[in-house]
């Protein structure tokens, strides 16, 4: 058994329980079918549309379609994050994680032992935030290879890499700060089953509240600019292609980082201070 009394030898510890993880390569899996899909359903869009336009070059109705096809190829490339669900494969993982920890009383026994719960925290932390990164660059690599097949309509130049690096950064920023909180999640509710539960609830009941909310305010002529401002909401707002307002910066800058710092402060004070049943 590795030695979790200190820093590293948890870290190499839980690195070594995740990569043996079912659920980290399931959902890695599913990531891959998923991005798959929409980019399969994109390739058929754009094989109907090419054969419509060479049939009649000038039909205004298809020349529209094929517009809208070729936007929606360079979001899939830029939003490459969203297409396989990653967010919610992490809430899961982050569930299982660490939940299984407390259900085994891994965690109890760790401590009495003597080690210290900041380091077991922020062991998990840091792993966690590692398999968010490598999600990310996951996704990348899937949605750059599958849009090298058929492209997007225009030419990738070194701005269009640019902006896709800066996508890439932002939307890793945007996954670390949720996943902190399903990390905090976990830690507050110590059990497999309730974390994976709380931390599905959460994603979905929140993306649930702020669609309707945005709905609604934009029915009546309002400002729905608020949504991206909320939790769990910056990661659409880091797949943007086109220029920044200063409102969205601070979404996707700021706001991540304050709901990263409160989530840990919040779910490591907790750890530290609460009884381990």
């Amino acid at each position: 058994m590795m030695k979790t009394s200190n820093m590293g030898g948890a870290l190499l510890s839980d690195l070594y329980k995740m990569k043996k993880l079912k659920s980290v390569w399931i959902g890695l899996i599913l990531m891959f079918a998923l991005t798959f899909l929409l980019y399969a359903m994109y390739w058929m869009g754009l094989s109907v549309i090419e054969k419509r336009i060479a049939e009649n070059p000038l039909d205004a109705e298809t020349i529209q379609m094929q517009s809208m096809l070729i936007s929606l190829g360079h979001q899939l490339l830029m939003g490459f994050s969203s297409s396989g669900g990653m967010m919610l494969y992490i809430a899961i993982i982050c569930g299982i994680f660490i939940g299984n920890d407390f259900s085994s009383g891994n965690i109890g026994i760790i401590t009495a032992r003597g080690g210290k719960r900041v380091q077991l925290y922020f062991s998990k932390w840091i792993s966690i935030m590692l398999l968010t990164v490598i999600y990310c660059l996951f996704s990348l690599l899937i949605s750059g290879i599958f849009t090298a097949f058929k492209g997007y309509g225009a030419p990738f130049t070194g701005k269009t890499f640019g902006t896709l690096m800066r996508c890439l950064s932002l939307q890793i920023l945007a996954h670390m700060s949720a996943a902190s909180i399903f990390i905090m999640i976990s830690f507050l509710v110590r059990s497999a089953g309730a974390s994976v539960g709380a931390n599905i609830g959460i994603f979905i009941v929140l993306n649930l509240i702020f669609s309707i909310a945005s709905t609604v305010v934009l029915s009546v002529g309002g400002n729905a600019d608020f949504i991206m401002f909320m939790p769990l909401q910056q990661v659409d707002v880091a797949a943007k292609y086109s220029a920044y307002t200063t409102a969205e910066l601070c979404a996707v800058i700021i706001m991540p980082i304050v709901y990263l710092a409160l989530s840990t402060l919040i779910g490591a004070t907790s750890f530290i201070k609460r009884d381990i049943k």
